[in-house]
């Protein structure tokens, strides 16, 4: 057998070996993905909405029967990340009124939030009313305005 047919043989080898790895590894990672989704869909709670990525509760209540805060968001809720200043604005996302302060955790009853220069501390469930152009900035928290 001549030399160049022994490569070709060899080259037929090597493609057909890429290509089953290559199938091998589309199926292991398409198996991994099912587990992941499968996995996913037993952790799914009822009475949750998913719109444009966000997941909103349709329960709105802040506390549960006995009493321990519960971590719901709703649609027109705002979320604050810890040392990230917003003003509120009569044009932008936070509107000037009167909001419930709700602990993103359920397992924080008490926070400091920053509004003005004064730092306080707010417990879930509590009232605050904003003016136009305060700015309010958790300190050490996620916080979330109803």
């Amino acid at each position: 057998m001549p030399t160049s047919k022994i490569i070709e043989y060899c080259l037929y080898g090597v493609v057909a070996l890429i290509v089953i790895l290559c199938i091998v590894l589309v199926s292991v990672k398409s198996a991994k993905r099912k587990k992941i989704r499968e996995e996913q869909k037993t952790r799914e709670v009822d009475g949750v909405v998913e719109k444009h990525g966000v997941r909103y509760s349709e329960d709105a209540t802040i506390v549960d029967k006995e009493g321990n805060p519960t971590v719901s968001l709703v649609q027109n809720d705002i979320v604050l990340q810890p040392r990230k200043m917003v003003t509120v604005s009569t044009h932008g996302p936070l509107k000037p009124g009167k909001w419930t302060v709700l602990s993103a955790y359920g397992n924080e009853e008490t926070f400091n939030i920053r509004i003005g220069l004064y730092v306080k501390e707010y417990k879930h469930g509590q009232e605050i009313i904003l003016a136009e152009g305060d700015e309010i900035c958790p300190t050490s928290t996620t916080i979330i305005l109803r």
